[in-house]
């Protein structure tokens, strides 16, 4: 278990056992990964902790204006959810059924984005690694 074992919920283990999941902080940088994340992308954390997400993106798509809004309206604290292409560690591009759920502190400012996934792989399966 990763990130949970600080509330100790069961809940919380059950969804770290089931999905790929990925922190950032508002900014796209990228906080921790659960093992199933890793596995679907090939990296181990020490690889992509403190790099951005862009990492995972085509880097002509990074540099969109479209990409560049996604991020903003995350560090707003708006809700995203869709199917995504994004690229594991060898290229090879990995299509992901994921949100992008922004974590509000108290007064509302988005202090991290918290983005469970499952992977559709090639024939809508579950695919880790």
């Amino acid at each position: 278990m990763w990130m949970f074992n600080r509330n100790n919920s069961p809940i919380m283990e059950a969804i770290d056992r089931s999905q790929a999941i990925i922190e950032f902080a508002p900014d796209g940088t990228i906080l921790t990964a659960n093992n199933n994340f890793l596995k679907v992308v090939g990296y181990k954390l020490d690889e992509i902790k403190g790099r951005h997400h862009r990492l995972f993106v085509d880097p002509i798509e990074s540099e969109g204006q479209e990409y560049k809004a996604f991020w903003i309206a995350l560090a707003k604290g708006e809700f995203k959810a869709s199917e995504y292409r994004r690229f594991g560690k060898s290229g090879k591009p990995i299509w992901l059924q994921a949100t992008y759920n922004p974590i509000l502190d108290r007064a509302g400012k988005t202090t991290r984005i918290l983005s469970p996934s499952y992977s559709s792989g090639c024939c809508g399966r579950w695919v880790l690694g």
